[in-house]
């Protein structure tokens, strides 16, 4: 399917029609598009990559192509105005565009901080408070990171199922590391955890002690960096479980209150927007959602494929188009057009 939708994106856009058919689908279908980014780092081997591989949503020269077309093309705006617009009964611009980032790693304010400012785009940042500060990464990093580096040949899932097979070349344990993280996500969080302290047991690797250069998460002090230059912060809960599987309600309310309440005394500025982690159909429910609306979220943003209708607005069940580092220039351009046919 991504190489058809390749394919396709290649022939509308040397063919000349990317534009007059999104102008056509902004006039008919009023929508806001609202794009889906982890990480953003310069272009390096894969094979030597440490962490989560798939959280690379763009290296930074495509990146900075992507926000250049932006600039030109589309009228970007943040939570916030989008706030404000529907508050005070205004249209929001045909063909807006919200620049979202999820999780709040280093190359947030290293690589994508510079790039905004070049073009004097926006964008919002949902960061995991619990990790800001932090000596380790995320949770999930260091799982990734410890399976590409044990001499351990298996890992045990759910009772009754096949173990993991994580032997292999570098190639291999990245698939490997792919159906982990599925699995984990699936658990209850307390399952999660029990689960992720028997596999570092069985691995019996180092975490990485601290993340070097452009790895793991940001400081307070690059967050406000962030929020004083115009990037709008929005919650990606405390420490970044998988909401609906916290069968703790005191627990499910610290990660959204608490998270909330972090940014606005470090950035000074009120928190309107959540993303939920992981952000799949499994990720939320209704009672989440009941939470987010009593801790004063306004919007609470999925990882499902789709377009916002402005005039119909589910507010806290928004979905988002995910960019990843594999998606070319054409196929980016034919998505901003007709998302349906090319997200």
């Amino acid at each position: 399917m991504i190489a058809k939708r390749e394919l396709a994106a290649q022939l509308v856009v040397r063919a000349g029609l990317a534009r007059p058919l999104g102008a056509v689908y902004s006039a008919t279908l009023h929508r806001v598009k609202v794009l889906a980014y982890h990480r953003v780092v310069p272009r390096v081997d894969e094979n030597s990559f440490p962490f989560d591989l798939e959280l690379v949503s763009a290296w930074q020269e495509e990146f900075d192509w992507q926000v250049r077309f932006l600039a030109a093309n589309h009228e970007v705006i943040t939570c916030r105005d989008l706030a404000g617009l529907l508050d005070a009964g205004r249209p929001v611009p045909r063909g807006a565009v919200i620049i979202t980032f999820d999780d709040g790693y280093r190359d947030n304010h290293d690589v994508v901080l510079p790039i905004l400012k070049q073009y004097r785009v926006p964008a919002v940042v949902f960061v995991a408070t619990g990790y800001m500060d932090a000596s380790e990464t995320y949770w999930y990093d260091q799982i990734v990171n410890e399976l590409l580096r044990t001499k351990a040949t298996h890992l045990p899932l759910a009772e009754g199922a096949p173990e993991l097979d994580i032997r292999g070349d570098h190639a291999a344990r990245r698939s490997a590391a792919v159906r982990a993280l599925a699995h984990l996500k699936t658990l209850s969080d307390g399952a999660r955890q029990e689960t992720l302290r028997r596999w570092r047991d069985l691995m019996a690797v180092e975490s990485p002690a601290g993340c070097a250069g452009l790895d793991g998460p940001m400081s307070w002090a690059q967050v406000r960096a962030l929020s004083d230059a115009g990037v709008e912060i929005g919650s990606h809960s405390v420490t970044h479980p998988v909401l609906a599987k916290l069968t703790d309600n005191a627990k499910l309310e610290h990660e959204l209150f608490e998270s909330k309440a972090q940014i606005e005394v470090h950035t000074g500025k009120p928190v309107v927007a959540l993303a939920y982690p992981v952000g799949g159909p499994g990720a939320y429910s209704d009672r989440v959602i009941d939470v987010a609306r009593r801790a004063g979220y306004r919007f609470g943003f999925t990882y499902e494929s789709g377009v916002i209708d402005p005039a119909h607005l589910d507010a806290f069940r928004l979905r988002r188009l995910a960019v990843e580092r594999y998606v070319s220039r054409e196929r980016f351009r034919a998505m901003m057009a007709v998302p349906p046919l090319f997200a």
